[in-house]
């Protein structure tokens, strides 16, 4: 997020489980909606400051509550979304939200499947450096970056960024598992 500057608000993480990236945006202008699938990560999500609302479901099928109603009632959504329905998350995000930040594999940005709207919406890519350790086991060999797309904008170009190096007793502390 240091190389990401969204203002603060009303945000939501459409995939929360125990709420790792709420937790890690550590932000007093921001209050969070979480949306989670699984019901066995709500009580984790109920102990993290700064939750406004859990919800409990498919995110896909999500609506809203009346009092935020309006055209993106979200100023920014952050996610890891799974990523074999990570297209879909992005679509929807960028209905619902201002900004949307994808955690996602590098790749992502060469699909036959995402040519149109990746040409049509091309987000800005920040690549990391450190391969994530998702299981406090290790990384796999994947790159990943985190995509950003402003909802408001049609482009034909984005930027590229290498991120630096995180020390690892950083990414201990995010994620105690990690190399």
């Amino acid at each position: 997020m240091e190389a990401v500057h969204f203002k603060g608000g009303h945000w939501l993480e459409p995939c929360a489980g125990e709420g790792a990236i709420i937790s890690t945006v550590d932000r007093a202008d921001v209050r969070w909606t979480a949306v989670e699938i699984q019901r066995r990560f709500e009580p984790p999500l109920r102990k993290i400051p700064g939750l406004k609302s859990i919800e409990i479901g498919d995110f896909m099928d999500y609506q809203p509550p009346a009092t935020l109603r309006s055209e993106r009632p979200f100023d920014a959504a952050i996610t890891n979304p799974p990523y074999l329905d990570a297209m879909e998350f992005v679509a929807r995000c960028l209905e619902l939200s201002h900004h949307v930040a994808m955690l996602l594999r590098l790749n992502f940005l060469a699909s036959n499947k995402r040519n149109t709207f990746m040409r049509e919406h091309c987000p800005d890519v920040y690549v990391l450096p450190d391969r994530p350790s998702f299981t406090g086991k290790g990384t796999d060999s994947i790159e990943y970056a985190w995509f950003v797309w402003d909802s408001g904008a049609r482009r034909q170009a984005g930027k590229i960024q290498v991120l630096p190096t995180t020390a690892s007793v950083e990414r201990r502390r995010v994620n105690p598992g990690a190399a």
